[in-house]
């Protein structure tokens, strides 16, 4: 008989006795625009995760018409709403790419600081580095502000330290009293390449792993039945008795009652529907423009099959015959320009991002200050996120120190060597965060002068100077930095002049 599909707020039955014309039935499904067949509850943990997902990939719209297919097969009108767009913004991706690079970039990296504890601190930095956390974080970070979750997992193998992330839809956690995290099954369907049906085409299979406190399970790969519940055998048991799970289960804010955040994209999915649409009908009409038809009056349907062009290019329609081409005015797709900038405006609103012109911010780039206040809710949501962020990897930084150490003691391969006899004083790690926009050589400029300044009055003294602009200038000892410069020879400015 088929599965319902849901398209564009209706649904179509394929292989059934729905047809393309004939797409009427109301949705059960609510928000989620995308097409879930019978079971899906099985296969994602929470059905508005996926939607989350394939809004971010950009395949909302997969599951309908192409744009170009305006009439099905009885001739009737497709509406515009159930076809694919023909230019998809890929605003969610781009929100939460343009977050992250500001929460966990290169430049925004933050530092785990152990006071009091040089040297733990030292190796937590090894620690990161060896683990390329930097870089393999970035992905997972971005998925977990689109779902609002995300899970992060690390294990050691071969003296190296290996980190793979999971889409929340697909992972299903627990949690201890503490908050602390008791274990998490990894559950979902694949396509398997390797085996194939009797029409060519690769079984679904699923996957499934448990990560526990001493213990890590992965079973077998079962088909997939639709109508069926799958039966997992074990196929290998890895004990490590570490006494935690090793991951760390990541997600934007602490919500009672559940295991997720919220997303950054749950609330803009309408705004972006409406620029995909609107953008793809105005590509139309302006394309139109550039191509329009061509009408002729006068004239019977013979003497248009008989018209002769001549050499110049143009045709010969006789003494009677009128041509000239059917355009528009454009008036509409000015206003749709219009409505699109609201639209835009809207969106940055709720996302809390602001795109700025290019053209009007040369001046204010100059200045980190004048950038942060033109980022002002962009600030203010990192500064948001930067908390139940900077647990989580604070907490995944220390399960792979703490995993390190006992390899060590074992006498397995780790990826960070120690000194003998090394143990860390403290595990008390506070999280330093860098400036989302770093000091200009004008911000700069200016706050030594006001340094200047003020010594220069005997209003403050030198070494509160010195140390309020000690980490401009990367200087981390203050004391040994102040006694450099009392033992500097003073430079006489008028040397090598002539009067």
């Amino acid at each position: 008989m088929g599965f319902l599909r849901t398209y564009g707020g209706v649904k179509r039955k394929m292989g059934g006795i729905f047809t393309r014309g004939t797409m009427r039935a109301a949705t059960k499904l609510g928000r989620i625009r995308i097409p879930l067949e019978d079971g899906a509850n099985k296969k994602y943990r929470d059905p508005k995760l996926e939607m989350y997902d394939a809004y971010y990939d950009g395949r909302q719209y997969d599951h309908l018409l192409s744009w170009d297919e305006v009439n099905d097969e009885n001739g009737a009108h497709i509406p515009v709403r159930h076809r694919k767009p023909r230019i998809i913004y890929h605003f969610p991706k781009v929100l939460c790419q343009r977050i992250t690079s500001k929460l966990v970039g290169e430049s925004t990296f933050p530092k785990f600081i152990v006071e009091n504890d040089p040297f733990t601190e030292e190796y937590l930095r090894f620690i990161v580095k060896a683990s390329k956390l930097k870089s393999r974080i970035l992905e997972p970070i971005r998925r977990v502000l689109s779902n609002g979750s995300g899970l992060v997992r690390f294990y050691m193998i071969d003296g190296a330290i290996k980190i793979e992330s999971y889409l929340s839809k697909y992972c299903y956690p627990e949690f201890m009293p503490n908050g602390e995290l008791k274990s998490v099954r990894i559950q979902y369907v694949y396509s398997d390449k390797d085996d194939l049906d009797e029409n060519g085409k690769p079984k679904e299979k699923w996957y499934k792993m448990e990560l526990g406190q001493m213990k890590d399970v992965l079973y077998d790969n079962p088909e997939y039945e639709k109508d069926s519940e799958p039966k997992f055998n074990v196929k290998s048991v890895a004990e490590h008795n570490i006494g935690f799970v090793q991951a760390e289960w990541f997600k934007t804010a602490d919500i009672r009652d559940s295991v997720d955040g919220y997303s950054l994209i749950g609330d803009v999915l309408d705004f972006v529907d409406e620029l995909n649409y609107s953008l793809s009908q105005g590509s139309q009409a302006t394309q139109y423009n550039q191509d329009p038809q061509l009408l002729i009056n006068r004239m019977d349907e013979d003497e248009v099959d008989t018209l002769i062009r001549s050499a110049t290019k143009a045709w010969n329609l006789g003494r009677e015959g009128n041509a000239q081409f059917l355009e528009s005015n454009l008036n509409g797709v000015q206003v749709a320009g219009e409505l699109r900038d609201k639209v835009i405006k809207s969106v940055q609103d709720v996302a809390r991002i602001v795109f700025l012109d290019p053209e009007k911010i040369v001046g204010s780039a100059q200045s980190a200050k004048a950038m942060e206040v033109l980022h002002g809710p962009m600030l203010e949501l990192i500064e948001e996120l930067r908390n139940p962020i900077g647990n989580c990897m604070k907490g995944l930084v220390l399960k792979m120190a703490m995993t390190n150490l006992l390899l060590i003691e074992q006498g397995a391969p780790a990826p960070v060597n120690v000194p003998p006899g090394f143990r860390p004083q403290s595990f008390d790690i506070e999280i330093q965060w860098q400036k989302v926009f770093p000091m200009t050589m004008l911000d700069l400029q200016q706050k030594v002068q006001v340094a200047s300044s003020v010594t220069g009055a005997n209003l403050i003294s030198r070494e509160t100077a010195t140390k309020w602009l000690a980490k401009d200038f990367g200087v981390e000892d203050i004391e040994e930095e102040l006694a450099k410069i009392e033992s500097q020879p003073v430079i006489n400015p008028f040397a090598g002049g002539m009067f």
